[in-house]
């Protein structure tokens, strides 16, 4: 049994570093930018579904309700909008976001990571663009742990929508931050040339 277990392991652990050779062939900014646009595209999606959910009527079945779980459920919920949730602004307020809606700023910041834009922290605050999109990403991952412990022990349903949202934030980490923030290769020659000046 033990021996099943460390070949188990050996298999598992193989996997992994198959993956990151495969990821690690394509750019950092290649990466990031693809996670970032299929975040934006799920987060569109999502706010298609809270939409409707709000306006169509008692009949509207999204697609992503199945008898797996049900998105419509998660969408509905109070934990659908953590910030009046958790009592940081009045509910129905502008700044009660919906998960969605975050999700398409969060992402959209992704997306936005090779270009110049997200040089601005660095030039008010001095905080590298590769560490600010580690934190970006450490906060996302962060928030998915709360998630799906969410959606697992509180709800108790399955949301694909949500499921898909939480592997895009853990393969931005793994494979988008994470090599970007131990080798900064995007914006590494305009970091040289503020050191310099």
């Amino acid at each position: 049994k033990a021996t099943v277990s460390v070949l188990n392991w050996r298999v598992l652990r193989g996997c992994g570093s198959s993956w990151q050779a495969a990821f690690s062939t394509m750019g950092s900014s290649t990466i990031i930018v693809a996670l970032g646009i299929a975040g934006v595209l799920v987060s569109g999606y999502a706010l298609d579904v809270e939409w409707k959910l709000r306006t169509a009527g008692p009949f509207y079945k999204p697609a992503c309700d199945s008898e797996w779980g049900s998105c419509s459920a998660v969408f509905q919920s109070a934990y659908a909008h953590p910030l009046s949730l958790w009592g940081l602004v009045p509910k129905g307020h502008d700044l009660d976001l919906s998960l969605a809606s975050a999700g398409l700023l969060n992402y959209g910041v992704y997306v936005l990571y090779p270009t110049r834009l997200f040089r601005v922290p660095y030039r008010l605050l001095g905080v590298p663009p590769h560490v600010l999109l580690m934190l970006i990403a450490v906060a996302g991952v962060g928030f998915s742990c709360y998630l799906l412990y969410v959606l697992k022990v509180i709800l108790e349903d399955f949301c694909i929508v949500c499921a898909t949202f939480h592997v895009i934030n853990f393969s931005m980490f793994f494979f988008g931050a994470l090599p970007e923030y131990r080798n900064p290769t995007i914006h590494a020659a305009a970091l040289l040339r503020k050191k310099v000046e």
